[in-house]
């Protein structure tokens, strides 16, 4: 198998600088600091719109409570009055009957009375929902108004990103085409099981992917796993390259 000239050497390492880039550029890309704030105002939108949705159906609710304790009240105080028209018009006939008819008005009176307080709270219930619903509103409406520079903001972000790897997708596969198809396939193939780093310089007798010495006798070990004449580290199976001059 014919061996990875030196150029071939210094392209495969231009190449993975550039492959290390794009990986960091794509990462970039689909972390954005910009999408993130957006992210966080979607779902403060989202929370939002979740709270109003539940405030407006418990305020129908409580109008339904309102409706229904007016009613009540108009029934029972139009039973008060109805039974006070009797007690003074002259046709009680025995005070037996006269103090079953007491009894009664009291009795809707004090009704009267717990109704009223219980519309009392109710109506404050529709006060403070009906606050609620407003205010969670106009919070929408800043959120939205806050969203969209956001989205502008996190487009031109975006775009210089796509604009660089553009770029550099485009220098890879001329730098690509530059390199044996043999040497360029295995070394695709190792990057992929690499996490994105398959060759490396050897500095001072350091593989400088995982860190870790390579003596002599560890260097010849890994010319026999390489590609090429390229050796591999027998620590982390990366290829190696002598170190670049000039």
């Amino acid at each position: 198998m014919t061996k990875a000239t030196r150029e071939d050497q210094r392209h495969l390492l231009d190449l993975q600088a550039i492959d290390t880039a794009i990986r960091q550029l794509r990462y970039r890309r689909a972390n954005l600091d910009e999408q993130r704030v957006l992210d966080e105002r979607a779902g403060l939108l989202d929370k939002l719109l979740t709270d109003q949705l539940a405030a407006s159906d418990e305020l129908v609710t409580v109008d339904r409570q309102h409706k229904r304790l007016e009613n009540d009240i108009s029934i029972v105080d139009t039973r008060r009055k109805a039974e006070e028209a009797r007690m003074y018009s002259g046709v009680i006939a025995s005070e037996r009957e006269a103090q079953a008819l007491r009894s009664e008005l009291s009795s809707l009176r004090t009704r009267k009375r717990d109704l009223e307080d219980e519309l009392l709270e109710v109506m404050e219930r529709q006060e403070e929902l009906n606050s609620a619903v407003t205010t969670l509103d106009s919070r929408q409406k800043e959120l939205r108004d806050e969203i969209a520079p956001l989205e502008q903001t996190r487009n031109s972000a975006a775009s210089d990103i796509d604009g660089e790897l553009t770029a550099r997708q485009a220098a890879r596969g001329d730098l690509a085409s530059s390199l044996p198809p043999e040497l360029l396939r295995r070394y695709d193939d190792l990057r992929a099981r690499k996490d994105g780093l398959a060759v490396v310089e050897l500095q001072s007798g350091t593989c400088q992917g995982c860190h870790l010495e390579v003596t002599a006798g560890e260097l010849e070990e890994g010319m026999e796993l390489g590609i090429m004449g390229l050796p591999r580290c027998v620590h982390c199976g990366r290829l190696l390259v002598q170190p670049m001059h000039g």
